[in-house]
């Protein structure tokens, strides 16, 4: 087996392993998730002057982000998420992110009509994934869209947003994938990758 065969077979199993651990939860683990999340995330929104936050429209199996917009809207900040555009992720700003239609992915997605801004603009950019370790290192479903969009991102505006489940102790990770330096979640609220 080559370096590449192994590494995909690496992040197939902990994939696997993930959706496992996020399909056994009750939907209200899901909210209660997201409300720890912008409780801890408060400092931060608060902090930052009235910017456009990039934010994700979660899946069903995703940490519900409602709370953080409310959070983010009520400190000013108007809210872009993510449309996928070929092998890109383009950012629309939009008024509510849970009255949006679902794309193929079962992801609530904003029609291409919305006004776009360049994630690199954005005041904060808040990374879902399915998997991450303590030193930031991040597993997504596997297209790469979010390792392309965060390639000209500051990556100290970038905080992965995860649910206590969605921890490994070890992400496998190659050469494009890219790391972040803060993480937040339920147990340990925002921290800064190890």
């Amino acid at each position: 087996m080559t370096t590449s065969e192994a590494l995909a077979a690496a992040k197939r199993d902990a994939r696997a392993l993930l959706r496992i651990r996020l399909r056994d939860l009750p939907p209200a683990d899901f909210a209660a998730a997201g409300e720890a999340v912008a409780l801890a995330l408060m400092p931060r929104i608060a902090a930052l002057p009235p910017s456009t936050v990039a934010l994700f429209a979660s899946r069903d199996d995703e940490l519900d982000a409602r709370p953080i917009e409310r959070v983010l809207r009520e400190h000013g900040h108007a809210v872009a998420v993510p449309r996928i555009d070929g092998h890109h992720l383009v950012f629309h700003v939009v008024a509510r992110i849970h009255a949006l239609p679902w794309d193929r992915f079962s992801i609530p997605t904003p029609p291409d009509t919305l006004p776009t801004v360049a994630l690199s603009s954005c005041g904060l950019v808040l990374v879902p994934g399915l998997g991450f370790d303590v030193d930031g290192d991040r597993l997504g479903h596997g297209r790469g869209y979010y390792d392309r969009a965060l390639a000209d991102v500051d990556l100290d505006r970038a905080v992965g947003i995860l649910m206590d489940e969605q921890w490994l102790p070890t992400v496998p990770t190659g050469e494009y994938d890219v790391g972040l330096r803060w993480l937040c979640s339920p147990s340990t609220g925002l921290v800064g990758a190890s």
